[in-house]
């Protein structure tokens, strides 16, 4: 079954999270999914509801600026907080991920994120080291380099010229804007989530997906997208910690598969021992509403429980 909760983070912020539990059998796991940018936990109904299939239960929060905690506060959509936003909304999914423990303090915990998400399960896992039993990160990326810091100032410019809410579309359009350059008569500007034309019509229609973020949410991004890429982050981790980074060949996120090799090799550098890169092969953004997402999700669903 599946209800939606409160937390009360440590600000006294209120947090609304999804828990998906299966029904009248022994839960063998338990996933804490963090949605991406500009959506929201009950997009991942249908994958959560698969996993209770298999014995697995699923929490997953909206996060600040996102889905019911925004529009159960009448927040910005698209902005987390006016001073460390990144690292606030890392502490957010902590505060869960302890929680959750406590509810299931002997079962197999495992740690997934999708695109924003991944990079938040990147930043917040060194400083708990001992708190998961595998990762999986999902349509992640490496670090932006240059062109990162380039667009780190302008966002802190245009927070200084126009507040923290400015709703920034150029910022917008510097990082998607390239996005369907790969896709030949694109019929949305989403078109690059996925090959599935309904689930990119269901997100267009969704008045909580593919909004424009603030100026600060965008500076906020950045610089968590650059403290994920960490090597001394990275370093940090126990090298026995079972992590799991998958995308589609055609996502843009993760330019078309290079950066996720530089992600790869992040962690390899690190030590990991069990490491895997899987490549959906034509996929794009959206794993779990793509064409192919029965074959992901399954894929999900064997690396989760050969490693209980």
């Amino acid at each position: 079954m599946s209800d939606i909760r409160k937390l009360t983070c440590s600000d006294a912020h209120v947090l609304y999270y999804h828990v998906w539990i299966p029904e009248g059998e022994q839960v063998r796991a338990v996933v804490h999914l963090l949605h991406g940018m500009a959506e929201y936990s009950e997009r991942y109904d249908r994958f959560a509801r698969y996993l209770n299939e298999q014995n697995i239960a699923v929490f997953a929060q909206d996060h600040r600026g996102h889905g019911l905690t925004a529009t159960k506060a009448e927040e910005t959509l698209g902005w987390f907080a006016e001073e460390d936003g990144w690292m606030r909304v890392a502490e957010d999914s902590m505060e869960l991920s302890n929680l959750i423990v406590s509810e299931f303090p002997k079962t197999p915990f495992f740690l997934m994120g999708h695109s924003m998400g991944s990079f938040l399960v990147r930043t917040l896992i060194a400083d708990a080291p001992d708190l998961y039993d595998g990762l999986i990160m999902m349509g992640t990326g490496a670090s932006m380099g240059i062109l990162g810091k380039i667009g780190r100032m302008i966002a802190r410019s245009h927070v200084r010229k126009h507040g923290s809410k400015f709703v920034d579309a150029q910022l917008n359009k510097m990082s998607f804007g390239s996005y369907n350059k790969k896709i030949p008569d694109a019929s949305s500007a989403f078109a690059w989530l996925s090959r599935d034309e309904e689930e990119v019509r269901k997100y267009n229609a969704d008045p909580l997906c593919g909004f424009v973020c603030t100026a600060k949410f965008f500076e906020d991004m950045l610089d968590g997208i650059e403290f994920a890429n960490s090597p001394k982050r990275a370093m940090l981790l126990h090298n026995d910690l079972p992590i799991l980074i998958i995308s589609g060949s055609m996502d843009p996120v993760g330019n078309y598969g290079k950066g996720l090799v530089k992600v790869e090799e992040l962690y390899k550098q690190a030590g990991i021992k069990d490491l895997t890169l899987k490549l959906v092969d034509g996929a794009r953004h959206e794993l779990l509403n793509e064409t192919d997402r029965v074959n992901t999700m399954e894929y999900l669903n064997s690396w989760i429980l050969e490693r209980v």
